[in-house]
């Protein structure tokens, strides 16, 4: 599967775990392991896990859209659908430029 990391991702679009990544929780956190060997964690900028990051790699199964994905934060973290959607397209464009997932 060919990965795009340039361009935006909309809310149409069905990210997945890019190949050969690897996702697993230790010590009650999830963390990626992509094929170059680096080490990736869902953690907000003061390096506080983040619940929303990792769910959001959770729902990125290659089912879901991006809109569906966002709809799940929205029922799960109440927080509002603008706000939800705009923050899941970005992070799941960062996950997407990071090699973690694909679309």
């Amino acid at each position: 599967m060919a990965f795009r990391d340039e361009g935006p991702v909309s809310l149409a679009t069905v990210p997945r775990r890019a190949e050969r990544v690897e996702v697993s929780r230790v010590g009650g956190q999830l963390l990626a392991t992509t094929p170059d060997g680096a080490l990736h964690s869902f953690e907000h900028d003061d390096g506080e896990l983040s619940d929303v990051g990792e769910r959001i790699v959770a729902l990125a199964d290659g089912q879901r859209s991006v809109g569906q994905i966002a709809q799940a934060v929205v029922a799960e973290f109440d927080v509002p659908q603008d706000v939800a959607e705009r923050d899941v397209l970005a992070f799941i464009q960062t996950l997407v430029s990071k090699r973690i997932l694909s679309v």
